[in-house]
């Protein structure tokens, strides 16, 4: 997806529906904070014309304001204020700018492109694109990819759930002991351990042996075929796991999750 962004030296002209705006922070056509309300809604691009400023989310090079050469001063202060930082310039002048950074050796910053061609696709390597220039209506247009690094809020990483996989399974048969090593003692975290029945009751012995202790834990556990699986975490710290079913004449079904 992309976005349009407006912008213009009379924010008076712009749409106040505008998903982006772009005003300026020094100069002649320095917005004021009035003009910037004008715009509750949008996301708003903050463009500076000198590169002595020390603001703006953008630099605008081109003639009458900052050269290709004072733009890279000007993105190591806007870095050092903790900003990541866009240049914006002519598609013309785009190699000559890239130029000055690799001369340098300073990394490069993100590029705003003007290119007045109608066309609202943005050049591989830019992050926007200045299309369409209108001095009739007062203002430019833009195509602005969906997530500007350094305008926009930084996405919110959504933690994904973990899947645990089936590690194991064993169907216990009476006074038949399985004994196995927790994948949690290698993987790290947590494993479980399933135990069910679904024909009868049953009733198992399970005993753990933890190396943080070096001792073995042994417990009892009545499992029917009625109730849900009978579930036990198996800490990181248990390293052998013994289980056997003591009476029953059914299968217990044995399942670990890693």
């Amino acid at each position: 997806m992309t976005r349009t962004m407006y912008d213009g030296v009379d924010a008076s002209l712009l749409p106040t529906s505008a998903e982006l705006v772009g005003g300026y922070v020094d100069g002649l056509y320095r917005w004021s904070a009035a003009n910037w309300t004008r715009f509750p809604d949008a996301v708003k691009v903050r463009i500076a014309v000198f590169p002595t400023t020390n603001d703006g989310h953008v630099l605008d090079v081109e003639p009458g304001n900052a050269t290709p050469a004072e733009s890279v001063d000007w993105v190591l202060m806007r870095r050092h204020a903790g900003v990541d930082p866009t240049v914006y310039m002519s598609y013309s002048t785009w190699p000559q700018l890239r130029s000055a950074f690799q001369a340098r050796g300073v990394a490069e910053p993100h590029y705003w492109v003007a290119l007045y061609d109608g066309v609202a696709t943005i050049p591989a390597g830019a992050v926007a694109k200045q299309y369409y220039n209108n001095n009739q209506l007062g203002y430019d247009l833009s195509v602005v990819a969906d997530h500007w690094p350094g305008v926009d809020p930084s996405p919110i990483a959504v933690p994904t759930a973990r899947v645990r996989r089936n590690d194991m399974h064993v169907d216990l048969k009476l006074n038949t002991p399985v004994v196995f090593t927790n994948p949690a003692a290698a993987l790290g975290g947590q494993a479980i351990m399933l135990l069910a029945s679904d024909f009868g009751t049953a009733n198992v012995r399970v005993a753990t042996y933890s190396f943080k202790t070096e001792g073995w834990s042994v417990s009892e556990h009545e499992i029917t075929s009625t109730g849900a699986a009978l579930s036990l975490p198996l800490p990181a710290d248990t390293n052998k796991v013994s289980v056997v079913v003591t009476a029953g004449d059914f299968p217990v079904g044995l399942d670990v999750l890693a």
